[in-house]
């Protein structure tokens, strides 16, 4: 296993990990995410609440309050700090999230020109300034949030616990991407455009997250491209039937799956090679 790969699984080993403390730790994370954290979207649909913002942050809500659940497990049934979950450093690399997010955001914009390109009348702009500001002003404090406690939980928790009993980190990367892809199968694109390409872009995304948390020894560039991943599509180009609906300066009027894999699958790659094949480090790199 490599040094930063295995340096990071094995921060897993400074808490309690008998199995019967990771069927409490996923019962309290389910409880918050599906119980705690679903009840104001649920009560924002019996109202009858239909304004895009409203449901925005009822969604977010309940991925945020699946952080409270992990803290819980992590720091209270686990015996350890919630910083393990991160890096086995003392403090966060803010500079690697930015490098990240900023990388990604250049990928991320350069597919939506080239589908612009390819299909001039995919698109249409939807940018209205009245809706746009509040609601880029809540996604930009929400989504961060929602995507850094999705990294925590999948990259993190899940991750690091299944290292227990997988040694390889290729094969720790694949089931953590598995179990990522699990939950987004309920997504509605998924009934619209089936589970076969659905299913391998979340994979993909997934697995790229994984790689890149496991080769750096740490969490934060995948925290970083999470992010700007969710930013570009809640704020600049969305679709419509997206699970996020949002106030999007442009939207696409249909999601092209086959597209929509192929560049995420060489997003993954340019990525990966940005900081990792360049005959340095990421450390170097800054």
């Amino acid at each position: 296993m490599p040094d930063h790969a295995r340096n990071y699984l094995d921060l897993v080993r400074l808490g309690r990990n008998e199995w019967w403390r990771y069927v409490l730790g996923v019962i309290a994370i389910l409880f918050s995410w599906l119980i705690l954290g679903w009840m104001p979207y649920a009560l924002v649909v019996m109202e009858g609440g239909d304004g895009l913002l409203t449901r925005f942050i009822a969604i977010n809500f309940s991925i945020i309050m699946m952080l409270g659940g992990l803290a819980v497990a992590v720091k209270f049934i686990h015996r350890r700090p919630l910083m393990t979950l991160v890096t086995g450093k003392r403090g966060i690399d803010w500079g690697r999230i930015a490098r990240a997010a900023l990388v990604w955001a250049v990928i991320g914009l350069a597919t939506v020109l080239a589908e612009h390109l390819l299909y001039p009348e995919r698109y249409f702009l939807s940018f209205m300034a009245e809706r746009f500001v509040p609601f880029a002003a809540v996604a930009l404090l929400l989504t961060p949030l929602q995507t850094a406690t999705e990294e925590l939980v999948f990259r993190g928790y899940v991750m690091q616990g299944i290292a227990l009993v997988v040694k390889r980190p290729a094969a720790v990367a694949v089931a953590s991407a598995i179990i990522f892809t699990l939950p987004h199968l309920l997504n509605p694109e998924v009934q619209q455009h089936g589970v076969a390409l659905m299913g391998a872009s979340y994979f993909v995304i997934g697995l790229l997250l994984a790689a890149v948390a496991l080769r750096d020894g740490r969490l934060e560039l995948a925290i970083g491209l999470h992010a700007a991943n969710n930013l570009l599509l809640v704020l600049v180009a969305n679709y419509e039937g997206s699970v996020l609906a949002s106030e999007s300066i442009f939207t696409a009027r249909e999601l092209d799956p086959a597209y929509a894999l192929a560049t995420l699958s060489i997003g993954a790659v340019l990525f990966y090679a940005w900081f990792f094949c360049r005959g340095r480090s990421v450390d170097a790199a800054a």
